[in-house]
C-alpha cells in the first residue's frame, strides 16, 4: 500500500509538467497549421462534384474530353439509390480506387464498373448492383475517410480495395504529413492523441525530419511515397477492420498499369496482405502487360489510364473472378 502511494505521489510532478506544457503550447498556438507549403492537393480530402449529368471533362493529354455523371454524393455512373428500396435486397459490389477506377478519359458507360454492371444486366441478374467509388487522385489514405463518411451509407456487400497507383507515387509530402501539417480536423479527430499539442508538435517535428529523407523512383524522381509502405499495410488492415465491423466482404484489386514500374513494391505488399489476411485477391498485372504488347489498352499520351478497350479487358477479368469464386450470391 505504501509503495502504491509513493508511486502515485511520484507521478504528480510528471502530470503537472505534462499538463503545464500542454497548456503553454495551446496558449502559444504551437504548432501552427502550415499554409506556406506546396502539397500534391490543396486539402487532404475531396470529392468529385455531385449531381453531374454527362458533364464534359477535359482530357488534356489527349486533347479531347469525356462525359461524366455522378450521384448526389459524387460517385460516378452507374448510379443507384443510396439505400435499397423497401422490399428489395440487391447484392452491392463497390469498386474503390483513384482516377484509374473512376475512368479518367472514358465516358460513363465505358468504365470497367459500368461494364461489369451491364454484363450482369445482360445475364439477367438485376439483383446485382455495381458502384464506381473511384475518386481522382485518391490513395488509401483518402479511401479510409471516404468509406467511413460516405460509402458505408450505401450498404455495400462486397468492396474491392483498388488503391495502389497513387499510393506508390512520390510527392514532396506524404498524404498523412499534409493532413498533420495543415491540422485538418477530419484527420486529427481520428485519435485522441492528436488533441494533445505535445503529441501534435512531436509528430510534426518527426514528419518534417522524415520528409528530408527523400527517395528516388526508377525514373529518378525524388520525394516520399504519398502513402508509405508501413502506412499502406496498416490502411489495408484498417479496411479489414471497418468492413468486418459492417459485415462487408473485402477483396483486394491492385489496378493494373501498362507496366508495373514504380508500383511494384506496393503490389508486393498487396500480395503479402492477401495471403496473411486470407483475402480474395485479383492480380492481373502480368496478364495486362502481356496483352498490351500487342493491343492498345492505355492512352498513348496518358499511359497511366486505360482506354475504352483497356476497361473492357479489365471488366472481363473482374467478371470472371467474381463468377469463379464464392463472392456472389447464387
Amino acid at each position: 500500500m505504501k509503495l502504491r502511494r509513493r508511486l502515485a505521489f511520484s507521478l504528480i510532478p510528471l502530470l503537472l509538467l505534462v499538463g503545464g506544457g500542454e497548456a503553454a503550447l495551446r496558449g502559444a498556438g504551437w504548432p501552427p497549421a502550415r499554409t506556406d507549403l506546396t502539397f500534391e492537393h490543396n486539402q487532404p480530402y475531396w470529392l468529385t462534384e455531385p449531381d453531374l449529368a454527362r458533364k464534359a471533362f477535359p482530357h488534356r493529354e489527349m486533347d479531347s474530353s469525356f462525359l461524366v455523371s455522378t450521384d448526389a454524393r459524387g460517385l460516378r455512373f452507374p448510379r443507384h439509390a443510396q439505400a435499397p428500396a423497401a422490399g428489395e435486397d440487391p447484392f452491392r459490389i463497390m469498386f474503390l480506387g483513384c482516377s484509374t477506377t473512376f475512368g479518367w478519359g472514358v465516358d460513363d458507360e465505358q468504365t470497367y464498373p459500368a461494364l461489369v454492371q451491364a454484363a450482369y444486366e445482360r445475364a439477367g441478374r438485376p439483383d446485382i448492383e455495381v458502384f464506381n467509388a473511384g475518386q481522382p487522385g485518391y490513395t488509401s489514405f483518402q479511401g479510409l475517410w471516404f468509406y467511413e463518411n460516405v460509402l458505408r451509407d450505401y450498404h455495400p456487400d462486397l468492396v474491392f480495395f483498388g488503391y495502389v497507383v497513387q499510393d506508390a507515387r512520390l510527392a514532396a509530402w506524404s498524404d498523412s504529413s499534409q493532413a498533420l501539417l495543415q491540422q485538418d480536423a477530419r484527420f486529427l479527430k481520428q485519435t485522441f492523441l492528436y488533441r494533445s499539442h505535445l503529441y501534435l508538435g512531436l509528430r510534426t517535428l518527426i514528419d518534417a525530419w522524415r520528409i528530408r529523407s527523400k527517395e528516388r523512383d526508377e525514373s529518378g524522381h525524388e520525394g516520399v511515397h504519398r502513402v508509405s509502405r508501413e502506412e499502406y499495410v496498416e490502411n489495408i488492415r484498417a479496411f479489414v477492420r471497418l468492413t468486418r465491423r459492417d459485415g462487408v466482404r473485402l477483396a483486394l484489386f491492385d489496378f493494373p498499369l501498362e507496366r508495373a514500374g514504380y508500383t511494384r513494391e506496393h503490389r508486393r505488399l498487396v500480395r503479402i496482405a492477401a495471403e496473411e489476411l486470407g483475402l480474395p485477391h485479383l492480380d492481373i498485372q502480368t496478364e495486362v502487360e502481356q496483352a498490351s504488347r500487342t493491343r492498345e489498352l492505355y492512352f498513348p499520351k496518358d499511359p497511366g489510364h486505360a482506354n475504352a478497350e483497356g476497361h473492357a479487358f479489365i471488366a472481363e477479368r473482374i467478371q470472371g473472378f467474381l463468377n469463379s469464386g464464392d463472392l456472389l450470391p447464387r
